[in-house]
């Protein structure tokens, strides 16, 4: 059993040792975690991305009150921060483990055929898979001609892309955030912000702390930085986010920072897929909405479609 230092615990505690970090530290949990992930895949659970985040979530936050109430117990500490590390370990994990089956998936089986590829590639992309913001209605128009609409997100998930922004969401979302100043987080090769900023309404800034890196090219404009050190540096008055990780670590600091006034999260209602919805609930400064008309706006559409708007409360 490792013994931690009272300063080593207090960082992990508050998230200010990055993943990769832990990682190159704490080896050993990286394993034990990639053991027990697998046992989990074999037990034949009906929802097996499910049954990991609710093991590590549980396992986290029984481990965090113990070390809380114990006035950080050195005893305490030894048995109980294991969990919380090998908790951020396994979310951490489960998004590569992600990426790589979409990745697989692509190379043997998913593949669009060649009418569905060519009204794809000319209505959502510029070139490659630099995104390009369509109308709402034309995207209709022409997703009724698609054979195969299954494969689209699995094909570009592996580029860290998640959704397509309509034209119509931009702009809203751009006079939604008028002239506060605004910094999107995890906002991975900056496609939201560089959207929002071509609307000449606002300057959105664009941080990440570049975790997908193997995945993702990283354009100069996204500034590397994780949602903590960019909160605390440009103290912005609203903040957006598009696919937060499930049951990240990150949301948190937003709904924490004083100056923060507006905050909107782009994803879906599912918690298994998007979003810290543990803090959503049990937040207490920021009113919630789900906005049903933002959310028509993502593409392709879907029921599950999601963009929650969190207003400061007024004192």
């Amino acid at each position: 059993m490792r013994n931690f230092s009272g300063e080593t615990a207090r960082k992990i505690l508050v998230d200010e040792i990055n993943v990769e970090t832990l990682l190159k530290l704490y080896p050993d949990y990286q394993e034990e975690v990639l053991q027990e992930i697998k046992a989990l895949k074999n037990s034949d659970k009906p929802n097996f991305i499910k049954a990991i985040l609710d093991k590590y979530t549980y396992s986290a936050k029984i481990a965090k009150n113990k070390i809380s109430t114990s006035g950080m117990n050195e005893r305490t500490i030894k048995v109980f921060l294991p969990d919380i590390i090998k908790a951020r370990l396994a979310f951490y994990l489960l998004e590569q483990l992600n990426v790589i089956a979409s990745s697989n998936t692509t190379n043997n089986s998913v593949r669009f055929n060649l009418w569905d590829g060519t009204i794809l590639q000319k209505l959502l992309f510029r070139r490659g898979f630099e995104r390009k913001p369509v109308s709402v209605r034309v995207f209709r128009i022409f997703w009724r001609l698609i054979i195969n609409k299954r494969v689209l997100l699995p094909l570009v998930n592996q580029k860290g892309i998640y959704c397509f922004y309509s034209k119509e969401l931009i702009k809203e979302l751009s006079v939604l955030i008028g002239e506060k100043s605004c910094v999107e987080i995890g906002a991975g090769d900056g496609t939201l912000t560089a959207f929002l900023n071509k609307q000449q309404l606002l300057e959105c800034r664009a941080t990440d702390d570049y975790s997908w890196k193997h995945y993702i090219t990283y354009p100069d404009f996204v500034e590397k930085a994780d949602s903590k050190t960019a909160l605390n540096k440009y103290q912005p008055k609203a903040v957006i986010c598009s696919w937060p990780v499930p049951k990240n670590t990150y949301e948190r600091h937003v709904f924490q920072s004083d100056s923060v006034d507006l905050y909107i999260v782009i994803g879906t209602k599912n918690a298994t897929y998007t979003g810290d919805f543990e803090t959503y609930y049990n937040q207490q400064c920021f009113s919630m909405e789900l906005d049903e008309h933002l959310s028509s706006l993502i593409l392709p559409p879907s029921d599950e479609n999601a963009v929650y708007i969190f207003r400061r409360l007024k004192k």
